[in-house]
């Protein structure tokens, strides 16, 4: 009978303690896995949704990495507003001859769609045609963009702005308001969104104000938007972000407050400030997103923005990789804490096979006076613990796995990251080998306990 065969009879024989040091190791190993995964998911979700992001403008008095956040990965709220006249003068090339942009496409946000908070970005369609991710326009699944120019931006500024000057001025018959054309109320939605709140095109989404449950949450039927085109997956924020045209956010009921950034002159309260005029270039924005032309350009940029008091620019490529750097401080954390646990494991292990030993004298004797030497039975026992951590570590491999096709969702949801359950990586047969090896020299002790064990001390049966 071959030496592992032997091991594995013995698992059997003590198939209760098995199942228990299994589980120890499965535990461990499921939960080692799980952290190396989420990190792992976690920083190329983060690496690869930067990648069509060149540089980000937003207000002067918010955090580069609060800025990128919002901007890029749509957590937490807008963190301010700054004037169009921004966009204008970048794209008007009113900067070094370094700092030229190929596009300089302008956001606004601060709605959301449904109970999950999906949020609302409102911005012109160079979304879909200037702007490129990874190298090439937005792939679609489904439909295509929706239609509103830079153009059309600054003609409904401009009339926005003879309407707000009016009415400030308390004319008795300002200029009219414009109205929201039934060309704007057009959406292009994420593949999630899509998923999740099971639309196609041709179906319809409202708006809201705030998030649901909260005070001053309120929905905006008057912007009902009617879904034109669905973005094909791309694991990235993307696809949770709802995207209309910035002139349907600009004339929505109740955003009039927010619609323009006025400065406050010295001496003047913001009162005084309701009643001073506006301009196109005063609209409010909350990003915009620009692509250098240089390669350097980003950083250009934020070195040129440093002396202008409207607004920053952020780089992605610099703001993400430390911000993943702090993440991956907490992730080693739990490493430490996954490997505590496959040592505790480990030593189970030693405890549970040292533990028989004194059971197994006379049989381990009879195997002694049929020839065995002590090397063999010392590779017997060694081969138990090797086996108990082999089989411990690879349920545990598939325990991580089916663990994230059961919580996917949840995960996705939660936290934006989506985990593929079917990939398996080849750190996961580095780490079945490694667990295994673990447990080998786990059963080193026992092993040399049971090698030494006397044929004429154990021979005889006791009565």
């Amino acid at each position: 009978m071959r030496l592992w065969s032997i091991s594995l009879r013995n698992l059997r024989v003590r198939l209760v303690a098995t199942v228990l040091t299994t589980a120890s190791i499965v535990v461990a190993t499921a939960l080692y896995a799980a952290i190396l995964v989420m990190a792992e998911q976690t920083e190329a979700r983060y690496k690869g949704s930067i990648g069509g992001y060149q540089a980000v403008v937003g207000p002067k008095d918010a955090s580069q990495l609060e800025l990128v956040l919002n901007t890029i990965f749509n957590v937490g709220e807008a963190p301010g507003l700054f004037p169009l006249q921004v966009a204008i003068d970048l794209r008007a090339g009113k900067v070094s001859r370094r700092g030229q942009v190929r596009y300089a496409i302008p956001q606004a946000r601060g709605d959301s769609v449904s109970r999950h908070g999906f949020p609302v970005v409102a911005t012109l369609d160079e979304m879909f045609t200037a702007y490129e991710w990874h190298g090439a326009p937005l792939p679609f699944a489904a439909g295509g963009p929706f239609r509103f120019s830079w153009d059309e931006l600054l003609q409904l500024g401009e009339e926005l702005a003879a309407y707000e000057n009016g009415r400030r001025a308390g004319e008795a018959q300002p200029p009219p308001r414009p109205l929201l054309r039934p060309a704007w109320r057009q959406a292009v939605v994420g593949s999630r969104v899509a998923r999740t709140l099971e639309l196609g095109l041709g179906s319809t989404i409202t708006p809201v104000h705030g998030k649901m449950g909260e005070f001053g949450y309120h929905e905006h039927p008057e912007a009902s938007c009617e879904v034109v085109g669905i973005l094909a997956p791309t694991n990235s924020p993307l696809d949770t972000t709802i995207f209309l045209p910035l002139g349907t956010h600009l004339l929505i009921d109740g955003h009039e407050a927010g619609v323009f950034v006025v400065e406050i002159p010295p001496g003047k309260t913001p009162d005084d400030a309701k009643r001073l005029p506006v301009s196109a270039a005063r609209i409010g924005l909350t990003a915009i997103v620009v692509d250098p032309k240089d390669h350097f350009g980003a950083r250009i940029l934020r070195t040129e923005f440093g002396a202008r008091a409207d607004a920053q620019v952020a780089w992605p490529q610099d703001v993400v990789p430390r911000f993943l750097r702090d993440i991956g401080n907490a992730a080693d954390v739990l490493t430490v804490i996954a490997w505590l646990v496959l040592l505790v494991a480990s030593v189970s292990i030693t405890v549970a096979i040292y533990n028989t030993m004194n059971e197994r004298r006379r049989e381990i004797a009879i195997m002694r006076s049929l020839g065995a030497r002590r090397l063999q039975i010392l590779a017997i026992i060694t081969g138990e613990a090797a086996l108990l951590s082999l089989f411990g570590a690879v349920l545990g491999v598939l325990v991580c796995h089916l663990a994230a096709l059961l919580l996917r969702a949840t995960v996705e949801d939660m936290t934006g990251v989506h985990l593929d359950w079917l990939q398996f990586r080849p750190w996961e047969a580095w780490l079945v080998f490694g667990v295994t090896g673990v447990g080998a020299l786990a059963g080193l002790a026992p092993a040399v306990k049971g090698s030494l064990t006397q044929v004429a001390d154990n021979l005889a049966q006791d009565y």
